[in-house]
């Protein structure tokens, strides 16, 4: 059974959390090992790129006060890294500290733009009701990164949101086939067809998905939800 949970905003910041994650987000085999009792592997944290993969891992698991704490010790031994700084903002981002986060995304912002800084930025603009300009963002963030399912993932709910079904379905199609069947897009993708009507393609995604009984309840609920707010917009 595939685990899923529809994927948006960063936890704390909206109902609809990504959880878990994408199985290129994972990074199945990386060499960012992570002990069950949450240590990291030594010998990574000698190699600077190995460290950032360790603590993007640590990231993944949710664990961002522990990737925090490692970047403090990454940042001792190699200062000034755009890698380490983005990790940073997204720990911050994911914390809380939004306006701290926002200052470090937009100095990887300037001359040649990070991809996942603006996607950062557009984050924040949209957990703040900041819906346009978030979106805004967003697709700036496609635009440089046209492949990174994370960007496509979210500029297609933010745009589902705002009731923009055609480039919403089409970025959540991206998501889902550019990532071997990504989870998040597939229940994302699942709800829009709710919301258009769909409900036999919704029922084929969900099938496929493996979604029990309570968790296509759930989609229902949340779409219905969605749906409602629109309503009296």
């Amino acid at each position: 059974m595939v685990a899923w949970r529809v994927r948006f905003l960063s936890a704390g910041l909206a109902l609809m959390l990504g959880l878990p994650l994408s199985a290129a987000a994972q990074g199945a085999g990386a060499p960012a090992a992570v002990a069950e009792d949450g240590q990291v592997l030594r010998q990574d944290m000698n190699d600077p790129a190995l460290y950032l993969q360790l603590i993007e891992g640590l990231q993944q698991r949710r664990m961002h006060y522990a990737a925090l704490a490692h970047l403090d010790a990454f940042d001792q031994k190699w200062p000034d890294n755009r890698q380490a700084q983005l990790l940073r903002a997204d720990a911050l981002r994911q914390t809380g500290s939004l306006d701290e986060a926002a200052v470090i995304y937009e100095r990887l912002t300037g001359k040649n733009p990070m991809p996942r800084a603006l996607h950062g930025l557009g984050l924040i603009a949209v957990s703040k009701g900041q819906h346009e300009a978030g979106e805004r963002l967003l697709i700036q963030a496609n635009r440089l990164a046209p492949i990174d399912t994370r960007i496509l993932n979210d500029l297609g709910y933010v745009q589902m949101q705002a009731g923009r079904y055609g480039p919403a379905r089409t970025n959540l199609a991206k998501a889902f086939e550019l990532d071997a069947g990504n989870a998040q897009a597939g229940a994302n993708l699942a709800m829009l067809y709710l919301l258009l009507g769909e409900a036999g393609l919704a029922e084929k995604m969900m099938e496929r998905l493996g979604m029990t009984d309570a968790q296509r309840a759930q989609l229902r609920e949340e779409s219905a939800g969605l749906s409602g707010r629109r309503a009296v917009q």
